[in-house]
């Protein structure tokens, strides 16, 4: 365990001197993220109902359905984990349905959880810690492009690092009411993403392994406190699933204690043909007990710690592409894994006390690799790292304070060198499928916008998507058609002489520039 120097009163000053820092950070997270939502929302990805075959789309219909029929909802057993859908319904009675207010709500969460990195960092060790994992987390560009959006994974998150949060809050004390409300949460998390139960197993032997085993108000005997607790969270958070059990049954007839496509992804990512990412395989599902299995397990593995955002549904180099205020928020993947990884070898050396946070943080990379590996679900792990992050920073100051010099170098160097062994880009950063999704959502919101006489809103979306692809002869014509309804002939003019000349043959765009010329 980590060694902590202070006196009383330098306590007191570095405490102080803590707050305002915390303050500053978090402030500056805020801000960050304001401005991010109000470009975001004029960009092609913010109005779902526009984005055909993307999850965004599927949610918001979802929850519209369920604000018409709660319980019945489609009549059938629920395909995906519902809570999102029921949690974004919520949201549309509380903003009218107004999509900034529900980004802006769950960007709210967003900064709220990465305070719950600094909680859990500064019970782990001390305040350095949790500023540190809550630095990292309000910088990260990728959990503010998927806080932001109409999909499930900043929630996922959310409750993931609330649920860890929690046992560290229950642990502080012997009250009951914490532990109600940590296995609430759990049932919570299950609803949002089932793979939290890998953990459960480890969090039982935690629960032994931790030094203090008076966990409740009650006379038990130590020996039976960590059972006590663990069962008392599997019952409340099996209260929590079960009225979506009985609704699947109810609908269906069928036995689905939360949702059906498990096994969809399980052969998305461990079929003989499976790439580790999202891809629909065609080939054979590989048995665990096979050679395959495990090889492509590894390279999964190498997958997950890979440095590059493993695009779906959003591609974050595009989104900075078309946001440059995102690139105030500095910290990647690549940073946070090998710190975090070093981070978590050095936590092994308090590894009772450490045993639940290590474990759930390897549970938390062992979930996605199990399935397929995405940007997004990486989330979670990221959280976690931030922390893991954290205890490294500090550990090596420390260290050197206490001029001990080959401990830090060494892990420094294995941190460097795992920086260096997966800090590569497979691929583009914006491969053609992202190009082409761009491509297609523009000249659909513009279009859109246009009809709905919404044409500043249809300008800054065809200046976007000009600015992109100046050589797009769609995206010049397009925004030729937004100065034109401004009443900027000139520039019209100019944009429709572009697009013919990117493409001679396009009539709507000779045909539109004789009307203006006639009319001079």
């Amino acid at each position: 365990m980590l060694k902590k120097i202070g006196y009383p009163k330098e306590q007191q000053k570095k405490n102080h001197t803590n707050k305002i820092l915390l303050v500053a950070i978090f402030l500056a997270g805020l801000i960050i993220r304001g401005v991010y939502l109000y470009f975001f929302k004029d960009t092609a990805y913010f109005n779902p109902l526009l984005m055909d075959g993307y999850d965004q789309k599927t949610f918001l219909l979802w929850a519209q359905q369920i604000l018409k029929h709660p319980w019945y909802v489609s009549g059938e057993p629920f395909y995906m984990t519902p809570l999102y859908a029921y949690f974004l319904a919520l949201l549309h009675i509380l903003s009218g349905g107004n999509l900034v207010v529900i980004s802006l709500i769950q960007l709210l969460m967003d900064v709220f959880l990465c305070l719950m990195l600094y909680y859990v960092g500064k019970t782990i060790y001390d305040d350095w810690v949790g500023i540190i994992a809550a630095f990292l987390g309000l910088f990260y560009l990728t959990s503010i492009v998927y806080a932001s959006s109409i999909l499930s994974d900043g929630l996922i998150y959310f409750l993931y690092i609330a649920f860890i949060a929690l046992i560290y809050y229950s642990l502080q004390t012997t009250n009951l009411k914490r532990w109600i409300l940590t296995g609430v949460v759990l049932g919570l998390a299950a609803l949002a993403k089932p793979t939290i139960a890998i953990f459960l197993p480890f969090l039982l032997i935690g629960l032994y392994l931790y030094p203090e085993k008076k966990f409740l108000p009650f006379t038990i005997k130590e020996k039976w406190q960590p059972l006590t607790v663990f069962l008392l969270l599997l019952g409340i958070s099996g209260l929590v699933i079960l009225p979506i059990t009985i609704r699947n049954y109810y609908v269906s007839g069928m036995f689905v204690p939360i949702c059906t496509n498990g096994l969809v992804n399980w052969k998305i990512g461990n079929s003989a043909d499976s790439l580790g990412l999202f891809h629909y395989p065609t080939g054979k599902l590989l048995s665990p007990l096979s050679l395959a299995f495990w090889k492509l397990f590894f390279i999964k593995t190498g997958i997950f710690f890979t440095s590059y955002e493993w695009p779906q549904n959003l591609n974050v180099y595009l989104i900075e592409r078309i946001i440059p205020s995102l690139k105030f928020a500095f910290i990647r993947f690549g940073f946070i894994i090998p710190v975090g990884i070093a981070g978590l070898l050095v936590m092994f050396r308090d590894w009772k006390r450490n045993f639940i946070f290590i474990t759930f943080t390897v549970t938390n990379v062992l979930w996605v690799v199990l399935f397929f590996i995405t940007e997004r679900f990486r989330l979670p792990a990221v959280g976690c790292f931030s922390i893991c992050s954290g205890y490294f920073i500090v550990w090596v100051i420390e260290r050197l304070k206490a001029k001990q010099v080959l401990q830090p170098l060494l892990m420094c160097c294995f941190a460097g060198f795992f920086a260096f062994l997966f800090n590569t880009k497979p691929g583009p950063l914006l491969p053609d499928v992202s190009w082409r999704g761009f491509v297609g959502l523009s000249i659909k919101n513009i279009q859109y916008d246009l009809q709905q006489n919404n044409t500043q809103s249809a300008h800054i979306k065809a200046l976007t998507y000009y600015k992109l692809l100046p050589n797009d002869f769609k995206a010049t014509f397009l925004l030729a058609q937004t100065f034109y309804l401004q009443g900027n002939n000139q520039e019209t003019i100019f944009m429709l002489n572009r697009t013919l000349e990117l493409n001679p043959d396009f009539t709507l765009a000779k045909e539109m520039l004789n009307e203006l010329i006639d009319q001079n």
